[in-house]
Formats: structure tokens, sequence, C-alpha cells
């Protein structure tokens, strides 16, 4: 018997306990790609500063922020936070233990694993006023309305598009 749970998507929230390096990052992404079932997914967390924001050196360009690329599923993206949470939604309860088990394999310390709504479901008025009408509903809650600049990748089996006014 198919019940409702069985065929609605649920969110969900990885918090370790730490923030994660850009090769730990990747390795937990791919093994949550490998894993199936994702709708969309979030990384979350704060801002790799591409200059020094105060001190004595403030305004010199910080090199090592620069360029860290990661390969997700074959396609690499420019990584712009520290991985600090994710969060992704996926198409039915079923994935949930594949994915706690990428985790478990991906993450060598302690996280946690959390269930609940995490993504917009209807565009607000503030997503409209900034963003129009959106096409595609996966995008909704990805992108910050109060940020200045939009950063969004989008993996597809195509291409990996980037949206950034900066570049």
């Amino acid at each position: 018997m198919v019940t409702e749970s069985d065929t609605e998507s649920i969110q969900v929230e990885i918090v370790p306990s730490r923030f994660l390096m850009p090769v730990t990052a990747q390795k937990l992404l791919n093994e949550i790609y490998g894993n199936g079932g994702i709708i969309r997914i979030m990384i979350h967390g704060p801002n790799l500063p591409r200059s020094v924001p105060y001190g004595p050196g403030r305004g010199a360009p910080i090199e090592e922020n620069r360029g860290l690329l990661i390969e997700v599923a074959g396609q690499a993206f420019e990584l712009c936070v520290k991985v600090g949470r994710i969060r992704l939604e996926l198409e039915s309860d079923k994935y949930f233990d594949g994915l706690k088990a990428a985790c478990e394999r991906a993450l060598p310390f302690t996280f946690q694993i959390r269930r609940g709504k995490f993504f917009h479901t209807k565009p607000t008025i503030t997503d409209y006023a900034k963003y129009g009408k959106m096409g595609d509903a996966r995008i909704l809650g990805l992108i910050d309305p109060k940020a200045k600049n939009d950063r969004l990748a989008i993996l597809s089996e195509e291409r990996v598009t980037i949206t950034d006014e900066e570049r």
C-alpha cells in the first residue's frame, strides 16, 4: 500500500560539528549525489572573503580563497562559502537511509541530520519583487533575497550554470 508519506518529498538538513574543508565537502556532496533522489540542494555557510576585511592588511586580496574548485558528479564549480550545513530536498522518504549512510562514509566526525521545512514552497513578495516570476520552482528559497549579488550554481547533466554579478 502506498501512503502519502511515501510519495511526498522530504527536506533534510545536515549539520556537521565543524566547517568542512573543500576536499571533505566534495567527498560528502559526491556521496550524497550518488545516493540519488535529490530535487534540490543548498550549501550554507559564511562567505569566504576575497580581501582582508579589517586590521592592518585591510583591503589586501586573499589568494587562498580564490579558485576553490570542487567537482560534484563530474561538474566543477567554485566554492564561495565555508560549508557549515547542507540543506536538501529528497524525492521521498526511501532515500533518507542512504543519505545517512553517505554522511557516515564521508564525514570522519560527528554530525546531525534534521528533518523539517527549510525551503520556501511558494514565492514571497520579496522574491517576486527581486526576481519576478520564477520559471523553475527548484530555485525557490535557494537565493538570499537580502544579498547584493546572486550566487547560484545549477548542476545539470549538460553543464553548470553559475550566476554571479561580480565576475
